[in-house]
């Protein structure tokens, strides 16, 4: 089995990532978890280094950068950048076959300018026990996030989005949930986490009662929601407003 080795190092806020050793199909689902985690984070941004070190058994397998720009363009928002650092790498990305989607640069300063100077961002997170307490707990925990950073007028949607999360994650998910709250750009993002790999169902119609219906809620009410695999176990589903 393959293994790709990971260098992490922090420069003005963004993550700053250089892997090393071969991707292949057994090296792929570990280094994609591991960028997704430098993401999930809270950096300016995932800036990877790709030098001599780092090989494909194949070049389809450089689509794991767009995997992971898709995956975290919406929560938690992290642009993700490449730098090709040796000839190789550098000919690919500047190829028709390389993504257009995630930006390619060919140093490290060019890639660290391009990194817009971060908005304005606050965030929050907590720790909820694991009854239907914690639901009562974060309702207030949003209302008060919500008058400190002024959106009273996403106040009652996101009151409404964090209880069916949280429900969710405590009768379905069996966990004690942790809370995470984040304004930026206008957008106020609320992820649950949970302890449980299982995706939140949609309704199913034939149901008696009804299952999924806070699903249903929470996508009337959020602008785009979804859920991701949390990198140390279980799951986060979050929800973007505003």
């Amino acid at each position: 089995m393959t293994t790709v080795a990971l260098e992490v190092s922090e420069i003005d806020g963004a993550a700053v990532v250089r892997p090393s050793g071969l991707l292949d199909l057994t090296s792929y689902r570990e280094l994609r978890d591991r960028l997704l985690k430098c993401a999930a984070d809270g950096p300016t941004a995932v800036v990877v280094r790709l030098d001599d070190g780092f090989r494909c058994a194949t070049p389809v397998f450089m689509s794991i950068f767009t995997t992971v720009w898709m995956r975290v363009a919406e929560w938690p928002g992290v642009p993700v950048l490449l730098v090709g650092e040796s000839t190789r790498h550098r000919q690919f990305l500047a190829s028709p076959a390389a993504s257009r989607m995630v930006p390619a640069f060919t140093t490290l300063a060019a890639a660290l300018d391009a990194v817009d100077a971060p908005p304005e961002r606050r965030r929050d997170e907590i720790q909820l026990p694991d009854s239907l307490v914690g639901a009562l707990v974060a309702r207030q925990f949003v209302r008060d996030a919500c008058a400190r950073w002024g959106l009273g007028h996403l106040k009652d949607s996101a009151v409404t989005v964090v209880t069916e999360l949280v429900e969710n994650a405590v009768r379905h998910a069996e966990s004690a949930p942790v809370v995470r709250l984040e304004y930026r750009s206008g957008r106020l993002s609320i992820a649950v986490r949970d302890d449980s790999h299982e995706h939140p169902r949609e309704p199913d119609p034939r149901a008696t009662p009804p299952s999924g219906i806070g699903i249903t809620i929470v996508a009337q009410l959020s602008r785009v929601w979804g859920c991701s695999p949390w990198p140390s176990g279980g799951k986060v589903v979050w929800a973007v407003l505003g």
